[in-house]
């Protein structure tokens, strides 16, 4: 598979086998993961790979903060999204939503589905990816990353979000 394939058969995985993931695998991909761009050689990166009984006690705690979430020390995203920002948020609920069969009027299967964002769609592993907050904000836990085997008959991993065409959020000039 070329770099061109593997880019446009990228997706965002929703439903995972239980197969674990080989310590070794992970660990071959994580220092590969390493020869990533880092502006001055600075590598202010840490990873926290989790599995078995730590990830299990992480997604006890999650599932109580669902019931009871913390007020977040930053958003995620900007409060008021502006345009074409917050149309595309919306299209991609309401893309990924429609794949699931999640009416817009159930509220409560939405509420659960969102929860299991918190769970890592049920991956054997999750990745926790931060960057020393004295590197400046957002740097702190910046993000995660569910990680194992595709659920090849989970019907959310057919689904693919739209992306705009290339005329709305890039120029090439001098060519």
């Amino acid at each position: 598979m070329d770099v061109l394939d593997a880019v446009n058969r990228r997706m965002s995985v929703r439903a995972f086998k239980s197969d674990p993931v080989e310590a070794a695998l992970l660990r071959e991909l994580l220092e590969a993961s390493a020869r990533a761009p880092s502006g001055g050689n600075l590598q202010p990166w840490r990873v926290q790979a989790i599995a078995g009984q730590p990830l299990e006690a992480l997604r006890a705690t999650m599932l109580q903060r669902v019931a009871a979430p913390d007020t977040p020390e930053y958003d995620v995203y900007p409060a008021n999204l502006w345009e074409p920002l917050r149309s595309r948020r919306f299209q991609v609920g309401e893309d990924l939503y429609g794949a699931l069969k999640i009416p817009r009027e159930d509220k409560m299967a939405r509420l659960q589905w969102f929860a299991s964002n918190g769970q890592g769609f049920g991956a054997p592993v999750l990745l926790f990816f931060s960057v020393d907050r004295r590197c400046g904000p957002p740097h702190m836990l910046f993000s995660g990353m569910a990680l194992g085997y595709r659920d090849e008959a989970a019907p959310v991993n057919t689904w693919r979000s739209r992306r705009d065409p290339f005329e709305v959020w890039g120029e090439m000039k001098g060519f």
